[in-house]
C-alpha cells in the first residue's frame, strides 16, 4: 500500500500582512469619503429644515396681511409670546443655553413638526428646540425688546434678502448656535458648521449653502450689496 501525502494549503504569514494592509489602505481611503457623504446628507437635511421654516413664514404673511412675524432680541426677550420663536429661558453663556419652545411660536401652527427647528450638525443647541434665527432686517430693530414683523411689500430683493440664518451666536466657537433666534445686523455672525460653511434661506423661499468661512451676511440681510442699511 502507498501512502498518499495530502499538503493543507492556507496564507502564510506574509500574504496575511499583505492583506491587512491593504485592508488598512482602503479603510484610509474611503472612512473619509464616508464622513463627507454624511455631512453633505446633515447640510441636505438643514437646508431641508429653513426651506420648510421659510415655506411656513409664506403662509403666515399670507394669513396676517402680508406682515412678517415679530421677533424677541436679547434679555428681555423670556415668556413672551408673540415671536416667530417662544423663548422659555435665555442665556448669554453656552451654559446652559437658551431654552425655546418652538411650539409656542407664531409660525408653529403651519409647521406642525418641532424637528424642523433643529440643524442634525448643532450640538450646542440639539436639546434645547432651535439653531436658527431670523433676519434681524425684516422687524422694526427694536433692540433689547420685542420686534415687530415689516410688510413684506417693503423689500424689493425677495431672492437675496436672507429670512433665516444659522446664527453662532457663541464666539469664538464657530459651530456655535443662535442664542434668541434673531439674527441681528451687523452683530451676530453665521455658523461654520456645515464643513466650514453655512445655508441660508432667502424671502422667496429658495435656500443656499455658502461654503465661505467667513460670510458677509450683511449683504444678504440688506438684500443688495449696494445697500448701507436694512430696507
Amino acid at each position: 500500500m502507498r501512502r498518499q501525502s495530502h499538503a493543507i494549503s492556507g496564507f502564510t504569514l506574509i500574504e496575511l500582512l499583505v492583506v491587512i494592509a491593504i485592508i488598512a489602505i482602503l479603510a484610509s481611503i474611503l472612512f473619509p469619503v464616508f464622513a463627507k457623504v454624511r455631512e453633505k446628507a446633515r447640510q441636505i437635511t438643514c437646508a431641508s429644515n429653513l426651506r420648510q421654516l421659510s415655506m411656513a413664514v409664506t403662509e403666515y404673511t399670507d394669513d396676517y396681511d402680508e406682515t412678517f412675524p415679530g421677533a424677541m432680541c436679547g434679555s428681555n426677550s423670556t415668556t413672551f409670546v408673540g415671536g416667530w420663536i417662544y423663548i422659555a429661558s435665555y442665556s448669554t453663556t453656552t451654559t446652559p443655553p437658551t431654552t425655546f419652545d418652538p411650539t409656542r411660536g407664531s409660525i408653529y401652527p403651519y409647521v406642525k413638526d418641532t424637528h424642523v427647528y433643529l440643524c442634525p450638525d448643532d450640538t450646542t443647541n440639539a436639546n434645547y428646540g432651535d439653531s436658527y434665527a431670523i433676519n434681524s432686517c425684516l422687524t422694526d430693530h427694536a433692540g433689547n425688546a420685542y420686534a415687530n414683523g415689516m410688510l413684506l411689500a417693503s423689500y424689493d430683493y425677495t431672492s437675496t434678502t436672507l429670512l433665516f440664518g444659522e446664527e453662532s451666536y457663541y464666539l469664538p466657537t464657530p459651530q456655535g448656535s443662535t442664542d434668541d433666534g434673531y439674527l441681528l445686523v451687523n452683530a451676530n455672525p453665521t455658523s461654520t458648521r456645515h464643513t466650514g460653511g453655512s445655508n441660508f434661506s432667502f424671502i422667496d423661499g429658495h435656500v443656499k449653502y455658502d461654503p465661505h468661512p467667513s460670510v458677509d451676511q450683511t449683504m444678504y440681510q440688506y438684500g443688495d450689496a449696494s445697500l448701507t442699511a436694512c430696507q
